[in-house]
């Protein structure tokens, strides 16, 4: 092998061991946060299969804003204790028994660790469900956020059900002898 064509060799040998050595964690990017009040820009939608590659997409619909029910603060001990949360429904209208249900945590601040996100179905929460809630020691607030989705139908007639999304966000004050109970999440009638 020639000298000057040893140099290019070593070179693209080391190539690889470089690439493979690449710590990348977070193959992701993260979403910005939206300040409240902002207005959201609607998606960039691309094309179907078979589209023009010069097509950059057409602009789809602004993405609805979840309602959201931002509970009034809530005072817990220092500790570890449990918050339950139960419904509010309006007459003639209760939770689908058999349709799907989650609640996935997406935000929290002071405390130990979120709860774990519940899944399953309308008749495991028809009561309601229970939040563990464990602020760090040091705190004196703590904030929790997520998503919750359930199917509301209507009762009386059995002629409609709802799937609904809330956007649930809980503000929990820490202080000695507070008790968190319970706290009511209204939600709508179940109609066309």
């Amino acid at each position: 092998m020639r000298s000057g064509a040893l140099v290019p060799f070593l070179l693209l040998s080391f190539v690889p061991a470089l690439v493979v050595g690449c710590d990348r964690t977070d193959p992701t990017p993260q979403a910005a946060a939206v300040p409240p009040g902002a207005v959201l820009a609607p998606e960039l939608v691309m094309p179907a299969k078979g589209g023009s590659p010069g097509n950059l997409g057409a602009l789809g619909p602004a993405p609805r804003p979840l309602e959201k029910f931002d509970a009034a603060e809530v005072y817990v001990p220092p500790g570890k204790s449990t918050l339950h949360i139960a419904w509010e429904l309006p007459p003639g209208t209760g939770i689908n028994d058999e349709a799907p249900f989650a609640v996935r945590w997406s935000q929290s601040d002071g405390l130990v660790s979120p709860p774990s996100d519940i899944v399953g179905v309308g008749k495991q929460v028809a009561a309601g469900f229970d939040v563990p809630v464990e602020p760090m020691a040091s705190a004196t607030a703590a904030q929790l956020s997520g998503d919750v989705s359930l199917v509301v139908c209507d009762t009386a007639t059995h002629s409609v059900c709802v799937p609904l999304k809330r956007r649930l966000e809980l503000t929990f004050g820490v202080r000695k002898g507070g008790a968190p109970g319970s706290l009511r999440v209204p939600l709508p009638q179940a109609k066309r």
